[in-house]
């Protein structure tokens, strides 16, 4: 990009308005592609006596998954053969794990595993939705 300088070497304040809407620009449609209202990176799975809150998500490989539990009895989040929490203490335990391997799992509480399950999408390279 020539941008014109006068003598001493600094840019001219019009140049510098234009740059500086350019970068703006620039940034604002950096945003537009990268961010979104889905989330990336980490993701939060609740859980109460009635489920998991959200039951159905998509992330992107490497996202960190915590389930936090808020019912008063221990749950599990577990998906034979990918992953499990084991007990996670009631009134706000916690347990997380990474997202490493694509595919969708389906996953329940062994504590409660006839009205507690969830599943979870791992992409490549994807957005991450609640």
């Amino acid at each position: 990009m020539n941008v014109a300088r006068q003598n001493d070497g600094h840019m001219p304040a019009r140049s510098r308005v234009i740059a500086a809407l350019a970068c703006t620009f620039f940034v604002l449609t950096l945003c537009a592609f990268s961010c979104s209202k889905e989330q990336t990176g980490e993701v939060t799975v609740t859980i109460n006596g009635k489920g998991y809150h959200p039951s159905n998500i998509t992330v992107a490989e490497g996202t960190l998954v915590t389930w936090v539990n808020n019912d008063t009895q221990p749950h599990t989040a577990t998906a034979i053969g990918a992953f499990d929490s084991g007990p996670i203490s009631p009134g706000g335990g916690r347990w997380t794990w990474t997202a490493a391997v694509p595919g969708t799992y389906q996953y329940k509480s062994l504590m409660n595993p006839g009205g507690m399950t969830g599943e979870i999408t791992i992409v490549v390279n994807g957005p991450t939705s609640p």
